[in-house]
């Protein structure tokens, strides 16, 4: 059994807290009242118009969905960005934000020139340090919450990373 995750011992922080006005802040979920997840609208009626056109759930090619990665892409760069216009960019579809960051770490590792340094906050989610040191990375960490403050340690994270401390391993990713 590995270390119990930091960020969602938040969660069960929030559970033992007794509070009646307590919000729970450790995963980015909705939720309501009595703490369950709570299904915004705006989901449920794009789930209707996905179950409407009544798709024959074929396999996306490897790369994902074509018209997926696209808007994705233009949501991210902007409509205007000369990087989409002129094909400098390639887009992937990965199947969650753990299976995205598995293949930007492989990507990295296999085609980044530089070092394969990759600094994380601390903490960060338990699986994102293995997710990169599997994909060939060098896990490094910086400070960024400061607990007496509940606010952004701006004097750790400068620290760790300093220009001396990047110098270090020049190019970090």
């Amino acid at each position: 059994m590995g270390p119990p995750d930091v960020i969602l011992g938040v969660t069960e922080a929030y559970k033992r807290d007794t509070n009646p006005k307590k919000i729970n802040l450790g995963v980015g979920a909705y939720r309501d009242d009595s703490g369950k997840p709570f299904v915004l609208p705006s989901v449920k009626k794009a789930e209707k118009r996905l179950a409407e056109k009544q798709l024959d759930h074929e396999y996306s090619p490897i790369g994902g969905t074509a018209e997926f990665c696209k808007h994705s892409i233009l949501l991210a760069l902007g409509d205007s960005s000369e990087h989409v216009a002129n094909g400098f960019n390639a887009t992937v579809q990965g199947i969650s934000g753990t299976g995205a960051l598995r293949i930007g770490g492989a990507f990295l590792a296999s085609f980044f020139p530089g070092p394969k340094d990759i600094y994380l906050p601390t903490p960060s989610w338990g699986n994102h340090g293995p997710i990169f040191r599997h994909s060939g990375l060098n896990v490094k960490s910086y400070r960024y919450y400061d607990p007496s403050t509940c606010g952004f340690d701006f004097a750790g994270a400068l620290e760790d990373l300093s220009v001396s401390g990047m110098n270090q391993s020049r190019g970090a990713v």
